[in-house]
């Protein structure tokens, strides 16, 4: 059973706390958004990690869903970049290549998630879990 992921809110203010979800597949973009957005969190979406470099430069970015295959910078290419710029970002991988696996270099970032999500994924509730689970650690 996995628990709804309501109303999540910075523990030290009452704004939602913030999700970027950066996929090349407006569905998955859209389906993830909708569903972030029905936990209570501000969410953000791009299509690469160029665009989602942009964006956190000029937005408090709590934690980044990352697909790992991306037109331009691939998604671990984009975790080694933005975990050294916002080390209090969180970031989850969810990917479509059923081979994928996490580099050393990357699992041994500490606001990187050991999960690997792989699409489709059954129930959004797991990886919301993550992303709360991870956010609540910070």
């Amino acid at each position: 059973m996995y628990e709804n992921v309501n109303n999540s809110t910075d523990a030290y203010s009452s704004e939602p706390m913030s999700v970027l979800i950066i996929d090349d597949d407006e569905s998955i973009r859209v389906s993830l958004k909708f569903h972030f957005e029905d936990c209570g969190y501000k969410t953000y979406s791009v299509e690469t990690a160029e665009e989602a470099l942009d964006l956190m430069e000029n937005e408090l970015i709590n934690s980044v869903i990352v697909d790992l295959r991306l037109p331009g910078i691939d998604g671990i290419e984009f975790i080694r970049q933005a975990s050294k710029k916002w080390p209090d970002a969180r970031y989850v991988i969810y990917t479509g290549s059923p081979i994928a696996s996490i580099p050393d270099d990357i699992l041994s970032i500490s606001s990187v998630s050991s999960k690997l999500f792989f699409k489709p994924i059954g129930n959004l509730f797991e990886l919301s879990n993550e992303v709360n689970r991870l956010t609540r650690k910070s």
